[in-house]
């Protein structure tokens, strides 16, 4: 008995016509008539029955097909599971150095030890050069973090891009840990006057610009190890959503604390966005979907 005698077993039982069966199977008919009358030699019975209406399973043949069905649904399940090629290839990814800190522990690795033979490349960006930096690199995913009314999304949108809103994020002022102001818990406007804000020194950097007139001397420069040396040696303060920058490891190390801003008129939510090209390949589908579930956890 050959495995392929079952298959046409079935397949003339879906058709109840010989001849058909033979048109799909592409053998002929004499053949598959063949292989029916040895399947029935060896196990001793008729499997089907002719009528005016066409081929019919017999008893026996009804028991001996749903038998067979059993038998190739558990050998293709084999095939499923040992064959199916694990998923592999290379994925872009653009986000702000802040998220970059995060993702990389927290979705990246454990992403990578599920999936071996997929590569993540992090292309790093600041929020307000996002689009063009997706118009540059080969990412099609991309994080950031906006302030309220940001018009960035529409411009997303506008793009043919999809948004996900993925968190709500509060930012806040880090100082270091031995500034003498590290003290209070709640820090007064009179205090911020007395405090030197370090920032990107892009003009763009919007935000931090939004909380300058509240600080005293303001910092500006290229990159964040620059600022946070300030930061650390009490020459400066930072402002950063919160709970993404807890992973950073001066912050984790206690180099850092934070204080919420006691300012009204500046709006302190930083909502974190996920972003995609209108068209993802596989295994990029596959990260997204996992980075929407996963994001928040570890926040």
């Amino acid at each position: 008995m050959r495995l392929e005698q079952l298959s046409y077993l079935i397949e003339i039982t879906r058709l109840h016509s010989i001849s058909k069966a033979a048109e799909t199977l592409h053998i002929s008919q004499p053949a598959l008539s063949a292989s029916v009358k040895s399947l029935e030699t060896e196990l001793g019975i008729s499997l089907f029955k002719r009528t005016n209406r066409g081929i019919f399973l017999t008893a026996e043949g009804e028991k001996i097909h749903s038998d067979a069905v059993g038998i190739l649904n558990i050998i293709n399940g084999w095939y499923s599971q040992y064959h199916e090629q694990e998923p592999e290839g290379e994925i872009h990814l653009a986000c702000t150095p802040i998220i970059s800190c995060y993702i990389t522990p927290n979705i990246i690795v454990p992403f990578q030890k599920l999936y071996p033979k997929i590569t993540i490349f992090v292309h790093s960006s600041q929020n307000y050069d996002i689009i063009a930096k997706l118009k540059t690199t080969s990412a099609d995913i991309a994080l950031t973090t906006l302030p309220g009314n940001n018009r960035l999304i529409e411009q997303i949108c506008a793009m043919g891009w999809e948004s996900q809103h993925l968190f709500t994020d509060e930012r806040r002022l880090f100082l270091g840990t031995t500034h003498p102001l590290a003290s209070k818990k709640q820090l007064s406007r009179e205090d911020l006057k007395a405090l030197n804000l370090a920032y990107y020194s892009d003009v763009r950097d919007q935000v931090s610009r939004n909380y300058e007139p509240f600080f005293g001397t303001p910092y500006r420069l290229a990159n964040k190890e620059d600022i946070l040396d300030l930061v650390i040696k009490n020459e400066a303060v930072f402002i950063q959503p919160c709970h993404l920058f807890r992973h950073d490891y001066r912050v984790m190390e206690k180099l850092i604390v934070e204080r919420p801003i006691p300012l009204t008129e500046v709006d302190s939510r930083a909502d974190v966005f996920a972003l995609h090209a209108p068209e993802l390949s596989s295994i990029e589908k596959l990260f997204w979907d996992y980075l929407i579930e996963q994001f928040s956890c570890n926040l």
